[in-house]
């Protein structure tokens, strides 16, 4: 129920949340205050001993800096993934280049691991480190938003929720390529690559990306980082940035003129149209418009009832024109459901996100190339969510489309260009006990493992971050890997920013 439930409601309360600005540093995270089966946990002893000299060490940090013993340490720790739990010695919600600067020095005099935490949307948690003893540097306060309306550039604080960015420039009468979930981070999503709702149209969020500015593990502040200045980082940053190479301050970004109107369409296909819809979809997906963008959501049948394959797709034009460039996808593939409707582009990024609540789930990502599934794999995927006993789901991305595929793949880190989708295969773990979690996750695993071999590339999407993922760092990153591995080197030789899949200093 929470799958459906999430993706289908609660975006009406989104704008109240993000027009209202606290005056002073909140560690209660309001995105994650309802937590769908998420269990209240109880600290280690070890993670609430006290690090020796550490609060000496902080004591000029301007920012709100929270220890596990403080009465804020819960709400400061809760993440959107609660299926594992991490416990870092430190949270610090920096307000200053200099906040981090300080963190830093500390974290390396104490021999203390950092992670940069922008929204805390990681699937694995990686937010609170990924592992309990880290130091967590929380960039919320970091939340300028500057336009410059001659270049059409942004420069926009790491802190920023998606939400937050797409009513802003919208109220200025731009838009920014970027994600559909409205209270995700930029910092994380746009530095692993970041789809979005026009990312047939303007590229991915990283591709926009034309300059940054940086803390290294030396406490050293980067700016520019550009093509001109540290390119090498320029280039790492631009799909791995999210793994390890220093806390991102500031992104600026290429933003564009909204369009007057927008349609949103809204169409859906059965179980005995599923097959067809899929085969149809790969036929026609590198001739529709690039100004039509979509996600595509696979719902399992319950109680019994059909299948649902639904397209949630948004038409930068009129009704007129959507109606035009989605003709041959609707005379080819017959769906049983059609609904398009005009409206504002605000309202359209409303309209078309999905959210998501705090709750315990798994989630693996396959990319899939151009000539899209075999019958024998929609088959096996569709028996596989109707099989499980936790429910799950499945997203794609629709990325077809020569705004993605003409960027090099040498441009920058992001290689995943000539697909047709990037799926998203999710369970969801609430509402069960931790043996059938466990066992939920194993057949998700075991599934995963043989439909990647048999059915998909071999790649993987680095912004659905999967902990479990064998080779990760080929199926995220491909040729690219050495160059990074020696980015990271030059910019974090000790290793500061380390977790389970950071970029390493050397090859595994």
């Amino acid at each position: 129920m929470s799958l459906l439930y999430n993706f289908f409601l609660f975006y009406f309360l989104f704008p109240l949340i993000i027009q209202a600005k606290s005056s002073k540093i909140n560690p209660i995270n309001p995105f994650f205050e309802n937590d769908i089966g998420c269990e209240k946990v109880k600290y280690p002893s070890e993670i609430l001993a006290p690090i020796p000299y550490l609060k000496e060490c902080l004591t000029t940090i301007d920012g709100l800096v929270v220890y596990p013993d403080d009465p804020y340490y819960y709400h400061s720790i809760k993440v959107m993934n609660c299926r594992n739990s991490y416990f870092p010695v430190v949270v610090i919600y920096v307000t200053t280049i200099s906040d981090i600067q300080k963190s830093i020095d500390c974290a390396n005099t104490l021999n203390i691991s950092v992670t940069a935490r922008s929204g805390g949307h990681s699937y694995e948690e990686y937010g609170n480190g990924g592992k309990s003893g880290a130091m967590v540097i929380d960039v919320q306060e970091l939340n300028q938003i500057d336009i410059n309306f001659e270049t059409k550039t942004a420069v926009i604080g790491t802190g920023n929720r998606l939400g937050t960015i797409y009513y802003k420039l919208y109220k200025d009468g731009f838009l920014l390529p970027a994600g559909y979930c409205l209270n995700v981070g930029i910092g994380g999503h746009a530095t692993g690559g970041g789809y979005g709702m026009v990312g047939r149209k303007y590229g991915m969020a990283s591709d926009n990306i034309v300059s940054a500015e940086m803390v290294t593990a030396n406490g050293t502040f980067l700016s520019p980082i550009n093509s001109k200045h540290h390119s090498d980082l320029f280039f790492a940053i631009r799909g791995a940035g999210n793994a390890g190479y220093g806390i991102i301050t500031s992104l600026t970004f290429k933003i564009y003129p909204i369009w007057p109107i927008v349609t949103t369409i809204n169409i859906a296909y059965f179980s005995d149209q599923i097959e067809l819809a899929f085969n149809i979809l790969a036929k026609v997906a590198k001739n529709l418009s690039e100004n039509l963008n979509a996600y595509i959501f696979l719902i399992p049948k319950i109680n019994n009832n059909s299948n649902t394959l639904l397209i949630n797709a948004t038409y930068l034009g009129s009704e007129e024109e959507a109606r035009n460039a989605a003709k041959e996808l609707i005379e080819l593939s017959n769906p049983a459901y059609i609904k398009f409707k005009e409206m504002p582009w605000w309202k359209a990024v409303k309209a078309q996100s999905p959210p998501f609540n705090r709750q315990p789930f798994k989630v693996t990502s396959y990319t899939i190339p151009p000539q899209g599934f075999s019958r024998e794999a929609i088959r096996f995927l569709v028996n596989f969510i109707n099989n499980m006993e936790c429910m799950s789901g499945v997203l794609f991305d629709l990325y077809a489309s020569d705004a993605l595929s003409r960027i090099s793949v040498n441009s920058s880190a992001f290689i995943h260009r000539n697909i047709l989708f990037v799926m998203e295969l999710e369970t969801m773990l609430d509402g069960h006990s931790k043996n059938v979690q466990n066992k939920c996750v194993k057949k998700h695993l075991q599934f995963s493992q043989e439909f990647q071999a048999k059915y998909t590339s071999y790649f993987s999407y680095q912004d659905y971050i999967d902990k479990d993922l064998p080779d990760w760092l080929t199926r995220y990153y491909g040729s690219h890997v050495p160059r990074l591995i020696e980015t990271k080197k030059k910019y974090d030789p000790d290793n500061l920013f380390n977790w389970k899949q950071s970029i390493p200093t050397e090859l595994p």
